[in-house]
Formats: C-alpha cells, structure tokens, sequence
C-alpha cells in the first residue's frame, strides 16, 4: 500500500522552542515594537473557556489575570523560504524543500523561561512534502538557500526574536538554554487526509503516526529497510497513542506530538475544529513542555546554588504542577498521554530525591557548623570578663611602643581577617553567591 498516494486536505505544523529574558512585562513590550499583538480574546472565547477549563489552567494560558500567568503575543510573517535538505554532489547538487513561515508565537512566563512557536507549511500539500519539512524545520542547523551565511535557528532569533539567542555560536560563546535544549525543536504536526478506506485502517494510520512521530522516510514503519522498527519497538512506542474517535488518532512523543486522520481541520461554520487543534490542545502541548524544560533547567542549576535552586522549584511546583486541568475529559486525556510520554512524572520524583538528599547534607553540615558555632560561644563565655583580655592587648601595645590607634586597628584588620575564613565555613552558600555576584562584575 503506498501511503505517499494518500491526498491531503490540510495540514497544521509548529516547532517550538525556548528562549531565557528577564522581566517578561517589559519584554512583551519589546515585541509588540517589532509586530507582535498581545492575544485578546472575544466574549464568547472567555465564557467558553470559563466552562472547558479548571481555574488554575484557564489563568495560566487563556485568561492571563495572575502573576503567575503567561503573555501571549502572536506576529504574521509570511515568508517563504527553501529549506536544504541534502547535499549530494554525485546525484544532484542541492535537493530542497520549499515552504512558508506563516507566523510566529511568543508566550512569555513570569520566570524568565519563555517559548516560541512558529507556524510553517509546504508548498505542496502532500505527505512526501510534510514528512520531508518537518525533517528539516526541526533541525537547528539547517540551512537556507536564501541566505547560505544564516543557519535556521540563527534566522529564528533574527526574524522571530528579536535578536534573542538561544544557541551558542562557538565554545566561547555561553547561552544558558544551551545546556537543556538540545539541537532540535520540538513538532507539533496535524496531517487532515482526505476520507480513504485505507486510511480506515488502524494498522495504516499506525505506522503513519511512527514515520511522521519519528520523523523517519514515509514508509519506513511496515516496510522492509534496515530502519524499519522491530514489532516490539513499533508497539512500545505507539502504546501512548490516544485513540478516541474514528477519524483520528494522536500519538504523543518525546519530541514531537503527532495528529493523523481526516475531517481534522476543515472548516465548520464557526471554525471550531481547527482552534480546538491549534488553540485547546496546542496549550496543553504546550504546558506539558513548559513543566519538562523547567526540569531540564533545574537539574543544570542544582549544582551552582542548591539552596536557591531547592526554594524555587517547590515555589514553581506549587504553582504550575498541575494534577487536572479540564472539565471534560479528552483534554485531561491528552494532558496526562502526553505528560506521561515526557516523563515527566519520573523525572519530577527523581528529582525531589534529590532534593531530599541535598536537604539533607545540608542539613548535616549546618548542624555540624552550629555545632562549632556554639562551641566558639560557649569557650568566649567561660571567660569571666573580657577585662583579661584587654589587658593582654594593651600590655603587648605597651611592650612594642606602638600608637593606640594604630595598634587596634591592625588587631581589628588581623580578627577580621581571622573571622573571614569561619564566616565562609558557616555559611558555604553566601560565600558562593558572593562569588558569583564578584565575578558577573568583573565581566
């Protein structure tokens, strides 16, 4: 059965990405100079979403009331652009794939971890063409026929970012979400097929799901090529796969979430069908996403200030980590599939287990240091009266002749000196803070 025959009548492609900024307040400001307008929503929008969404949820995305809330800005680009998907010198000089930047999408959060999603689309509507752009969008480093200097990513934060990076340019060259966003963007893909009988089948929309969800040639999942998936590797991946209703099936994976079916995204007289892909449950894509990266950065944190890092992210857990978040079903369905195939519920326990152990080392060298602390006490209180003490200073003054003032004062600088290194052993994590603060000045 040739899949690459299957006619397309629509089709829905998002990457996404993140970027780091503080005060979002003021950088949504920064982005509506450069052509972003800030999401309003109609009257009827918010009392529908007032009915299909927990309060939590609803605030956090759509509503946009708290301080804990996203800012979501959206800009229209309608550029085309020509990805190179190949260099083969022997067969063809350049083999590319053509297609149109529709839109941009920022959403901001008040923790300075942001996101954005662009809007592409292929030239030609057909599955080869889908398959082979999301082969390429979802790579950093591809690059553009147009403009050879510029890589993909680098005319992300020129045309969508305002300048932001969001990838190193060399080893020198330090970003921070480098160290927890990888090398690819993460795909959010709808393929809306015309009605066929094949694609009636569950075995036919299956593998569809596996080449498009893996970003693997179509054909590759029931076919017969060195990367054709083992039967048991083809069910473990499509064991989160979300099956409803008969004209679709989502499958939800680590880096992408994938839509295959039909009468997907064709208008209805109030265009519902389309938002509830690219608004409900995009959202929910998107949140579960905002949870897994605030994970990644976390980790990589922990090891620079782990008090600072412990506070933050039971704060961040009590706010955003989210058990529910609809009043209907299929929304928390999707919302706990795609949350499980991120792993996110793992990886949230490992990392308390963390914390737990880093508590209580920390708990350990605190009590050890009280412990010295309150011996340093008990020995200064035995003596009677500091009385002794000063007579001790003043008969050496008297011994080397030296001037009052000069005499205390070097005493002062010696016991301040003294006191320096105890001060560093009670209290590790000012000293790093300290550190820190010093070295950002002198860069």
């Amino acid at each position: 059965m040739d899949k690459l025959s299957f006619e397309v009548n629509d089709s829905e492609i998002r990457i996404v990405g993140i970027f780091e900024a503080k005060k979002h307040t003021k950088l949504a400001k920064e982005f509506v100079k450069n052509g972003y307008v800030p999401e309003v929503l109609s009257d009827g929008a918010k009392k529908f979403y007032k009915d299909y969404w927990y309060p939590e949820f609803r605030d956090l995305l759509f509503f946009k009331e708290n301080e804990s809330s996203s800012k979501i800005l959206r800009k229209e680009i309608n550029q085309s652009l020509s990805f190179i998907k190949t260099k083969d010198e022997a067969k063809n000089p350049l083999i590319c794939i053509d297609a149109e930047v529709i839109a941009a999408e920022i959403i901001l959060f008040p923790n300075d971890l942001h996101f954005f999603s662009i809007e592409i689309k292929p030239k030609e509507n057909t599955i080869q063409q889908i398959a082979d752009l999301i082969f390429c969008a979802r790579e950093f480093n591809k690059e553009l026929l147009e403009q050879p200097e510029m890589s993909w990513v680098n005319w992300i934060e020129t045309n969508c970012l305002n300048g932001i990076q969001i990838t190193s340019n060399d080893v020198n060259d330090v970003v921070h979400t480098d160290g927890f966003s990888g090398s690819k963007f993460k795909l959010y893909t709808l393929v809306d097929f015309k009605e066929n009988d094949a694609l009636k089948n569950p075995q036919v929309r299956d593998e569809l799901l596996y080449d498009l969800g893996c970003v693997s040639p179509i054909g590759t999942a029931g076919g017969d090529f060195s990367f054709t998936p083992s039967e048991s590797y083809f069910e473990e991946l499509l064991n989160d796969k979300i099956s409803v209703f008969n004209n679709y099936t989502i499958l939800p994976l680590f880096d992408t979430f994938t839509v295959v079916g039909y009468n997907l995204l064709n208008f209805d007289q109030y265009g519902t069908k389309r938002s509830s892909w690219t608004q409900t449950y995009f959202r929910i894509y998107l949140y579960n996403l905002f949870i897994k990266y605030n994970l990644f950065r976390y980790n990589l944190d922990m090891e620079h200030d782990s008090v600072k890092v412990r506070d933050e992210f039971e704060s961040f857990l009590n706010t955003y980590n989210l058990s529910h978040i609809s009043y209907n079903f299929l929304p928390n369905l999707i919302f706990h599939q795609h949350r499980k195939s991120l792993q996110i519920d793992e990886e949230l326990e490992k990392f308390q287990e963390r914390i737990n152990r880093i508590s209580q080392a920390i708990q350990e060298e605190q009590q050890k240091r009280s412990n010295l602390l309150l011996g340093i006490v008990g020995a200064m209180t035995s003596i009677s009266s500091v009385k002794p003490i000063l007579d001790i200073l003043e008969n050496t003054r008297s011994q080397i002749n030296l001037n009052g003032f000069l005499f205390y004062s070097l005493a002062g600088i010696i016991a301040i000196s003294a006191a320096i290194p105890l001060l560093a052993y009670l209290f590790p994590e000012k000293k790093k803070q300290l550190l820190r603060k010093w070295k950002n000045r002198k860069k």
